[in-house]
């Protein structure tokens, strides 16, 4: 592992306009620990992140998930299918109509089972653009992002794909009634206190980068577990970066 890449004032000012508008610095310190995992290239726009919600979201293209998954050198094969909603699998797709699911199986070498993920038309359709035209190949790329993330969850935990994501872009934010502060305190903060204390001494006790690469992943799967809070998780990405630079530049 190389060290975290650190952008020049120039490069960060156009990843903050173009390929993560709207993210703060620190979320942009965590854009480029993504880019550095993935190894992909945010200025060729194979990976670039989104603001939903107030959360910043990780996105790539599913050739770069390919692309991931492929240098890992463990990828073996896929296959995909299709349903109507008859529930009856077919290696094609020829009706008109949309499908109503794509499942995909992913094989991993030396692994005892393969990878499967399913994924309903219903539950990505972005209702515009491609997903009118090429349902059937753009519900296929769900799949696939869904059974490659769980065959390489090391690799590609917290990316996500543009065409997993876009129907969200039409869903309303939802207004949640905040809990009583003593509900709060006696559930939600012990979790998050244990994440938070659990992550903070894993950093302080790792000698190696390649240990600083499995706890990075770990802090991704954990925020998007709800297990850290976004000012929890930017506390501890920083902790991470120092401890990288102590390490390679002792």
């Amino acid at each position: 592992m190389s060290a975290i890449q650190h952008w020049t004032a120039e490069q960060t000012q156009l990843i903050s306009s173009t390929i993560a508008p709207g993210c703060s610095s620190d979320e942009l310190k965590l854009f480029a620990y993504a880019c550095q995992r993935t190894g992909l290239d945010p200025f060729s726009k194979q990976i670039y992140a989104i603001k939903r919600g107030g959360k910043m979201t990780i996105q790539a293209g599913i050739d770069g998930l390919r692309s991931i998954a492929e240098r890992t050198g463990q990828l073996d094969g896929s296959e995909t299918y299709w349903c109507g909603a008859d529930g009856q699998w077919q290696d094609v797709w020829l009706a008109k109509s949309p499908p109503a699911a794509a499942k995909t199986i992913i094989y991993r070498k030396g692994a005892a089972h393969p990878f499967v993920g399913v994924a309903r038309f219903d539950d990505y359709n972005g209702g515009q653009g491609l997903w009118t035209k090429m349902a059937a190949t753009m519900i296929a790329k769900c799949s696939e992002a869904l059974a490659l993330r769980k065959a390489f969850p090391a690799d590609l935990s917290g990316v996500y794909t543009t065409d997993e994501m876009q129907q969200a872009d039409d869903i309303e934010p939802v207004t949640v009634t905040a809990q009583p502060a003593e509900a709060k305190s006696s559930r939600a903060l012990p979790a998050k206190a244990t994440a938070f204390d659990a992550g903070e001494k894993a950093i302080a006790k790792a000698s190696t980068l390649d240990e600083l690469k499995t706890l990075g992943d770990r802090l991704v799967a954990r925020f998007d577990a709800g297990e850290l809070t976004e000012a929890e998780r930017d506390q501890l990405l920083q902790m991470l970066l120092d401890k990288e630079t102590a390490i390679v530049q002792p």
